[in-house]
């Protein structure tokens, strides 16, 4: 069965000490049927800057069926929105944005929606870190996201009665499996927004790619289920953003 896994990272983390760097990523990909990985660089997440973007498709450039992932941080810049900007016009497969780690709110924090506003013509998909109550409903408000490709990842527990009461209104969001580690949360969430829009993410080699197919292999879904969340339905989402190689 083909994978598509849509969330994984690579570079040094120093607080965490884990071997996160790109050899790692690339052994835990393989002999995994994994077609393609799309990846973010921890420099990334720490610099929002052009250098940092640019070493970033530069080191997956090299790597066959390694898609990077930009990441944007609205704290960093005096206009990020031009960044964002900038960023949407080039090979990336989408743009990630992480309110926890960089300490901004979703609701009520204007250079976000700036972003967006920058991002939405492009139609390039953003990724949005969904960890605490509040964070989906406060995204569901923001009108530039009602027509675009959301994806939320590490999508907390406690952001499920959330996700379950906004993901279903709004065509085009997506959550990913990286957050998801309950036993029959898959097949519940399936049951409330639909395996359409559910995508496979892994957060590999930070967690374990094995473990994470297995959650999704080894849940009670139906197999054709099974194949939209590992493959077909990322395949549909991000199609030419992930490129032939």
């Amino acid at each position: 069965m083909p994978i598509i896994d849509t969330y994984t990272v690579f570079g040094a983390w120093p607080a965490g000490g884990a071997d996160l760097s790109l050899e790692r990523l690339k052994a835990a990909l393989s002999g995994r049927d994994v077609q393609f990985a799309i990846a973010h660089s921890t420099s990334s997440v720490f610099e929002t800057s052009e250098t940092s973007l640019k070493e970033l498709q530069g080191q997956t450039a090299g790597v066959p069926g390694l898609v990077a992932a930009a990441v944007v941080d609205p704290t960093q810049l005096v206009k990020p929105w031009e960044f964002a900007e900038r960023v949407a016009g080039q090979n990336f497969a989408c743009v990630r944005f992480f309110p926890e780690v960089h300490k901004w709110p979703v609701a009520n924090y204007y250079p976000f929606e700036r972003c967006l506003d920058a991002l939405a013509p492009s139609g390039i998909p953003v990724s949005v870190s969904v960890t605490q109550p509040g964070q989906v409903t406060a995204l569901s408000r923001l009108t530039q996201t009602e027509e675009m490709s959301v994806i939320l990842t590490h999508a907390a527990i406690e952001c499920m009665p959330e996700i379950s009461a906004v993901v279903p209104g709004m065509k085009r969001w997506y959550v990913s499996t990286d957050g998801l580690t309950h036993l029959g949360l898959l097949e519940e969430l399936v049951d409330v927004i639909g395996g359409e829009r559910i995508l496979f993410g892994s957060t590999a080699p930070r967690g374990s790619i094995e473990g994470s197919i297995r959650y999704v292999k080894f849940s009670s879904l139906p197999d054709i289920v099974k194949e939209n969340i590992l493959f077909n339905n990322a395949q549909q989402l991000f199609g030419g953003r992930l490129g032939t190689h």
